[in-house]
C-alpha cells in the first residue's frame, strides 16, 4: 500500500488547524485558571498565565452561596425535563412524518418548518400573557412550556428516520408487530446516534437559556444560572474569579453529557460512512 507523502499543503493545513483548535480552547482555558487566581493576582499588569498560588476561595463561595445550588438544581431539573420530552415528542413526530402516509402531511410538514423561523421575541409577549394566566410563572411549568415542543426536534428526527429502509417496517407489520412495537424495536434502536446528537443539542440550548426565565421567573429561589451567574457580581464590583468559578461549575453537566454521548455519536458518524 502506497504512503502518501507529506507535502507543503498537508503543513499548513496542520498548522492551521492546531491553531484554529488553540483558539476554540483557550477562552475556556483562560475561565479556567482565573477561577484559581485571587483577584489581586487577576487585576495585576502584566498578568500571568498561571496563578502564583491556586486560590479555591472562589469555589468555596460559589458552594456556600445561599442561592447558588438553588439555581444549579433548577437548570438541571428544567434542562432535563425540555430534553426528556422534546426529545420523546419529537421522536414520535419524526416516525409519523418518515414512515406513514396521510393527507396534507406535506402541508403540516412545512407548516412545521415554518415555525423554525418565527423569531421567539416576536410572540414572547402573547405566550407570557397566557404563562400567567394559568398561574404558571415562577414554577417549573412556565419555564419549560415554550421549549418542551422543537420544531427542529421533528424536522431532524424525520429527516433521519426517512433513511431506515421501509422493507424493516413493512417486514415487522407482516410479521404481526404494531405501531409502537415498531417504534420501540426497529426505529429507535437505529436512530440511537440521532437521539444522541438531538438530545445534546436540546439540553445545551435549556441550559443557557436566558431570556424566558429572566420574563417568567421573579422569585430568586427560582432562578437559573444563566440569570445566577449575572448576580454574582456587585453594583460597583465585579469579583472576576467568583464568575469564573461559576462558569466552570456551570460547564461540567454539558461536558458531561458529551462524554456520555459521544460513542453513540460516534457510531452514528461510522454507519454514515457505511450507508454513503
Amino acid at each position: 500500500m502506497k504512503i502518501k507523502k507529506f507535502t507543503y499543503v498537508d503543513l499548513i493545513l496542520t498548522i492551521l488547524f492546531f491553531f484554529l483548535v488553540i483558539v476554540a480552547v483557550f477562552p475556556l482555558f483562560w475561565m479556567l485558571v482565573t477561577s484559581f487566581k485571587t483577584q489581586e493576582e487577576i487585576m495585576r499588569i502584566p498578568t500571568t498565565i498561571l496563578p502564583a498560588n491556586w486560590y479555591l476561595g472562589s469555589y468555596i463561595k460559589i458552594f456556600t452561596d445561599e442561592y447558588f445550588p438553588r439555581y444549579f438544581l433548577n437548570t438541571c431539573i428544567t434542562s432535563i425535563i425540555i430534553t426528556v420530552v422534546s426529545v420523546a415528542v419529537s421522536a414520535l413526530v419524526g416516525y409519523v412524518f418518515a414512515k406513514f402516509k396521510f393527507p396534507f402531511k406535506a402541508l403540516f410538514f412545512y407548516a412545521i418548518l415554518a415555525t423554525i423561523m418565527v423569531p421567539f421575541e416576536s410572540f414572547v409577549v402573547p405566550l407570557y400573557n397566557f404563562v400567567r394566566s394559568m398561574h404558571w410563572t415562577n414554577t417549573y411549568l412556565g419555564i419549560v412550556f415554550p421549549s418542551i415542543i422543537s420544531s427542529f426536534g421533528m424536522f431532524f428526527m424525520k429527516q433521519n428516520m426517512e433513511q431506515i429502509p421501509d422493507a424493516l417496517v413493512e417486514a415487522a407489520r407482516i410479521d404481526g408487530a404494531g405501531n409502537y412495537k415498531i417504534l420501540g424495536t426497529i426505529i429507535l434502536p437505529l436512530s440511537v446516534s440521532s437521539i444522541s446528537v438531538l438530545s445534546i443539542l436540546l439540553f445545551l440550548i435549556a441550559w443557557s437559556e436566558y431570556l424566558w426565565p429572566l420574563i417568567v421567573i421573579s422569585k430568586k429561589n427560582m432562578y437559573v444560572l444563566e440569570i445566577g451567574l449575572t448576580l454574582l457580581q456587585d453594583e460597583y464590583f465585579i469579583d472576576y474569579g467568583v464568575m469564573m468559578a461559576g462558569c466552570a461549575v456551570a460547564l461540567i453537566p454539558c461536558l458531561l453529557l458529551f462524554i456520555f454521548f459521544r460513542r453513540y455519536i460516534m457510531d452514528g458518524i461510522a454507519m454514515s460512512g457505511i450507508k454513503g
